[in-house]
């Protein structure tokens, strides 16, 4: 077997190890790399010196010993890391608590120290971040190449779904529009609400009938291909976890041709395009005037949808490849 390159260690198997390892190591493959990705770390990648290992968030217990002793011996370590960790809103508990723990925040500053470099997704964990570690690169997240030719199965039985998917840590977020999107699906009889991951319809007392909800979906590449929303949403609350967040789910949406409806905070407002391939939310009732817009001018969603998904060309994973390769081997 040819020795590796990278080896991409991947802290779990849904979004956040598909978009920030499974999806770069793919990206490294087509520049050439010879490459692997896994949650464990196979002999291979361990005692090979000249394999580069990119580390996701490592700050278990005996996973930092090894890296601890990876990087005595001189080993090449990329920590990769894609949220603030050290400020989790308590509305997501589980994470607030494992990541308040001394012991894990320990971990994280000595792994990002000793690292060789530090990989973000945003300026502002970059800033962070380059505390205990100055070399630190921005690597956007990216989509896989094929989203850009794929086709949505939307209803077309003059049903309009209004959409958002993603995991069960956006409390926060929708507390800050439930009021008004329940508000307008309540008042717009030909439109639904579609929830993929979440059941955030239910949480906000959208009716039965006009809610629909796909559960939890690991599989990065069904979850996209069961997105089928004509308008995304995506609201977000101004807050420092939020602050390093990237603009992702705006991205899957234009990649698929979906206009947004997002909150006007630093991810989106540095990426949609303001009355081009989105609306960006400022005050509460614009999410019933941009949604009522895109949701009764359907030459307009079409406009729309068209830029953004133009626009995300820019942002495939063939585009941002050799971003991951200056990082972690240049």
């Amino acid at each position: 077997m040819a020795d590796l390159d990278v080896f991409g260690w991947q802290a779990d198997e849904t979004g956040c190890g598909y978009y920030r390892i499974a999806l770069p190591m793919q990206g490294l493959t087509g520049l050439g790399y010879n490459v692997a990705h896994s949650m464990k770390m196979p002999a291979q990648a361990r005692d090979n010196p000249d394999t580069v290992i990119v580390g996701q968030r490592v700050c278990k217990p005996e996973p930092s010993k090894l890296w601890q002793m990876l990087a005595a011996q001189g080993r090449k370590l990329v920590f990769e890391i894609d949220d603030d960790l050290w400020n989790v809103d308590a509305s997501s508990p589980v994470a607030h608590e494992y990541f308040a723990r001394p012991e894990i925040r320990a971990n994280l500053q000595a792994n990002i120290e000793v690292s060789t470099a530090v990989t973000v997704t945003t300026e502002p964990l970059a800033e962070r971040v380059s505390a205990w570690n100055p070399n630190v690169h921005v690597v956007p997240n990216a989509v896989p190449d094929w989203l850009l030719d794929h086709q949505l199965r939307q209803r077309e039985d003059g049903t309009l779904t209004i959409g958002w998917g993603g995991s069960a840590t956006h409390q926060m977020d929708f507390d800050q529009a439930a009021d008004q999107l329940r508000r307008y699906i309540q008042r717009n009889p030909g439109t639904e609400f579609h929830c993929i991951g979440n059941d955030y319809g239910t949480w906000m007392r959208i009716p039965q009938d006009r809610a629909r909800f796909t559960p939890w979906v690991a599989d990065v590449g069904e979850f996209l291909r069961a997105i089928d929303y004509h308008v995304a949403v995506a609201p977000l609350r101004p807050h420092l976890f939020n602050a390093s967040k990237s603009f992702l789910k705006a991205l899957e949406a234009g990649a698929l041709g979906i206009p947004i409806v997002a909150s006007a905070v630093r991810p989106y407002e540095d990426y949609v395009q303001h009355g081009a391939t989105g609306y960006l939310v400022r005050r509460d009732h614009e999410w019933g005037r941009y949604l009522r817009a895109l949701v009764n001018d359907p030459e307009l969603r079409a406009a729309m949808g068209a830029a953004a998904r133009e626009q995300a060309r820019q942002h495939t994973i063939t585009q941002t490849a050799p971003l991951w390769e200056k990082a972690i081997l240049g």
